[in-house]
């Protein structure tokens, strides 16, 4: 049986009121709202939890999630990256948001992150760092694919309507490999999902999006 495919506007309409307040996330100091300097860049990285992980002179250890802070970098060009054994040095422009995402072989991936900012939805990414070819994020309240057939070591993100409260499901196909309930989307602000494990043995960890201060 095949999964239907939403677009984001379609998939909020069916969600939206499914869910009562009780999330796993408190508040968070805030992504978007009285902390972004539009001259700014923002990098953060994403790894195997137990990773030392070094965005310029900014240093994380210990990340349940895998998932670090954004680190805000006032003059945008080059920034130094340091995680385990990968070690790299990107170029970052001003306004744009960067995820150095370290996959299970070591070797790091830069990617761009899409950031909405929008006052009435938040922003949802998905980062696969399993072995699985393509996974979709599934959100079962509303029987539907939030973001479709994202590949190793790449992501795929949406924005839905806020505020609300979901459980997803990392799918391949229709197997569930990980899923986690009680996510808190809030209006300008943003979560990160990441399926992370090898071999039959897999999790769908959720961090809410940051900035390091």
């Amino acid at each position: 049986m095949s999964v239907p495919k939403f677009p984001a506007l379609k998939l909020t309409s069916l969600v939206l009121g499914l869910f009562t307040a009780g999330a796993v996330f408190a508040q968070d100091a805030g992504l978007y709202e009285d902390v972004i300097d539009p001259n700014a860049a923002f990098v953060r990285v994403i790894a195997p939890s137990a990773m030392q992980v070094v965005v310029q002179t900014t240093s994380f250890s210990d990340l349940d999630s895998g998932v670090s802070p954004y680190v805000e970098i006032a003059e945008p060009g080059e920034v130094r990256i340091a995680a385990g054994m990968a070690e790299a040095t990107l170029t970052v422009t001003a306004g744009s948001f960067t995820t150095y995402l370290v996959g299970a072989d070591g070797n790091g991936t830069i990617l761009k992150d899409a950031i909405s900012g929008s006052p009435a939805q938040a922003d949802v990414a998905f980062y696969n760092l399993s072995d699985k070819p393509l996974v979709d994020l599934y959100v079962p309240a509303a029987k539907a694919i939030a973001i479709p057939g994202v590949a190793p070591n790449a992501s795929g993100s949406v924005a839905l309507k806020a505020p609300l409260t979901l459980e997803f499901e990392a799918r391949e196909g229709e197997t569930v490999l990980g899923k986690i309930a009680g996510v808190a989307l809030e209006r300008r602000e943003g979560v990160t999902l990441v399926l992370r494990g090898s071999a039959g043995s897999y999790e769908l960890v959720a961090a809410p999006n940051s900035v390091a201060r």
